[in-house]
């Protein structure tokens, strides 16, 4: 492989959080990160997020949207159940303040009918919310890297607007377990990355702090701390101990293990499949 040149090889989103990614050929980026990614929740009666780290059924909800802007209403479908039409609340929609960690959200509420269908498919209580115009999340600065972080708004990601990871990555993962025995390699749809590259070496993405992606500027913020999510099978559902035992070998870092690198636009655009990346900086 040649490793002199890093382009996209893949581009992923999340339009509802926690559930299957949509693979796109293009990702063009508003104010808050890619249009239509994570702009939709699922919340308990709380109004707590609800992720597939505890609900391991929403992996199986597979989003489409249904405008080409990416904005519009959002289809569902699960195994067993037909498609939700969810679409996006009016101004009369009852407003809810939302939980995603630490942040407080205002969000609209989808209505009954797609709080049955989630619940159903789910298993669980819960309420399909969508992320209100002017909902205030701001931008914590350790997701930034070099970009300024003020004034700066995301959506229902986990913090940073983008997730950037190299395929070469996650093959010298999938080498470590071969190694030590496993019969299998992990998918990469456990990652839930944004941004998937090809043509660097693995873990070089780790060393970056600012880069040019087509017309698109990032600033590459703090490495990704991993979860249990990972060692989820999103086909089967099953849950084991890798890759988070294998991680705790050779990527531990102060917070946990990491794994890609979270990332920050410098100003709306759109990145493509095939774009070559340059590199402009590094830590």
């Amino acid at each position: 492989m040649n490793y002199s040149s890093p382009r996209v090889a893949a581009l992923t989103v999340y339009p509802l959080k926690s559930a299957a990614g949509i693979a796109v050929d293009s990702l063009p980026l508003d104010s808050r990160g890619a249009s239509g990614d994570r702009r939709w929740l699922l919340v308990n009666g709380e109004g707590h997020a609800i992720t597939a780290r505890e609900c391991h059924a929403l992996l199986h909800i597979v989003p489409r949207f249904a405008t080409a802007d990416r904005n519009g209403a959002l289809l569902l479908d699960a195994p067993r159940h037909s498609t939700l039409v969810a679409v996006v609340p009016d101004a009369d929609a009852a407003v809810r303040r939302v939980t995603v960690w630490d942040d407080d959200v205002e969000a609209l509420d989808a209505g009954d009918e797609a709080a049955d269908w989630c619940s159903t498919v789910a298993g669980r209580a819960c309420r399909l919310v969508r992320l209100a115009d002017l909902a205030t999340r701001p931008l914590k600065r350790k997701y930034a890297g070099p970009l300024t972080h003020e004034d700066r708004q995301v959506a229902f990601t986990d913090g940073a607007p983008l997730l950037v990871l190299g395929l070469p990555s996650i093959d010298a993962l999938n080498t470590r377990l071969l190694e030590q025995g496993a019969a299998d390699v992990l998918d990469p749809r456990r990652f839930r990355a944004n941004v998937w590259l090809n043509g660097l070496t693995p873990h070089e993405e780790d060393s970056w702090t600012r880069v040019q992606i087509g017309n698109v500027t990032l600033g590459m913020g703090s490495l990704c701390t991993r979860c249990v999510l990972t060692t989820v099978n999103p086909d089967s559902l099953e849950q084991g101990m890798e890759p988070l035992r294998t991680f705790a070998q050779y990527r531990r870092a102060d917070d946990g293990v990491v794994f890609g690198v979270n990332a920050t636009h410098a100003a709306p655009g759109t990145i493509h499949v095939g774009d070559r990346v340059v590199v402009h900086a590094r830590r």
